[in-house]
């Protein structure tokens, strides 16, 4: 899914990565491992399009998605808890306007024979397809169902985002990203802004996520638990 060939990365004359090179494979769960400053946080920067390196490639597979939860972020303001993970969503939103659109230009349409016809069609098609794989059906149950294992309370649902410490913000964030089942996980110290409960919940759910997973931490157990 993700070839990185030959990477480079040198700051201030300082070589940070050199000549890297390995594949992110379906389903791989790898752990990144090494003392502050070997250059982990970079590469998932590198992999998540943050950075640029001095040389090499990065070659992903067509339509692949990243998900990708920094050290450090800027969060979002103006927004409840479940108003800002319900964004994890907004594919589905975009879809259905966009077969909402189709579906009624086919209805005003008399030109069934068309290739303009045929061409509504088939994007129909795809949407509902599209549709179904994300199974829009079942949303709002798994992002409460999420919400709770990162330590949430169903009380904490409708507060605004601004109320929490940066720690709760981030597992707003982390819930985000697992709910968009994306093809690629990339996590950055998560363990950091959890609590026991929330990492053994996390365990679980990448345990058996079909995503592939590239992690950095510095929780043995946590590595051990997850990676393969």
């Amino acid at each position: 899914m993700i070839s990185i060939e030959q990477i480079t990365v040198e700051f201030d004359s300082r070589r940070l990565l050199d000549n890297i090179t390995f594949l992110v494979n379906q389903k791989d769960k790898i752990g990144l491992v090494g003392r502050n400053g070997a250059g982990k946080s970079t590469l998932l920067k590198l992999i998540a399009g943050h950075e640029q390196a001095t040389s090499g490639k990065i070659v992903f597979s067509p339509d692949l998605t990243v998900g990708y939860l920094p050290q450090h972020m800027i969060h979002n303001e103006g927004t409840t808890v479940m108003q800002e993970t319900q964004k994890a969503f907004d594919r589905i939103n975009q879809l259905q306007l966009e077969i909402d659109s189709l579906t009624k230009e086919m209805s005003e349409r008399e030109d069934y024979e068309s290739d303009e016809y045929s061409e509504i069609i088939d994007k129909l098609s795809r949407a509902y397809e599209h549709m179904q794989i994300i199974d829009s059906g079942n949303f709002q149950a798994e992002m409460e169902k999420t919400l709770l294992g990162l330590g949430f309370l169903r009380s904490d649902f409708d507060r605004q985002c601004s109320e929490f410490s940066g720690g709760w913000r981030m597992r707003v964030e982390l819930a985000k990203i697992l709910l968009q089942c994306p093809d690629v996980i990339l996590l950055d110290e998560p363990t950091n802004h959890l609590d026991i409960e929330s990492i053994q919940w996390l365990e679980n759910f990448l345990a058996y996520t079909s995503s592939a997973i590239l992690l950095v931490s510095h929780d043995k157990i946590f590595i051990d638990s997850v990676t393969n």
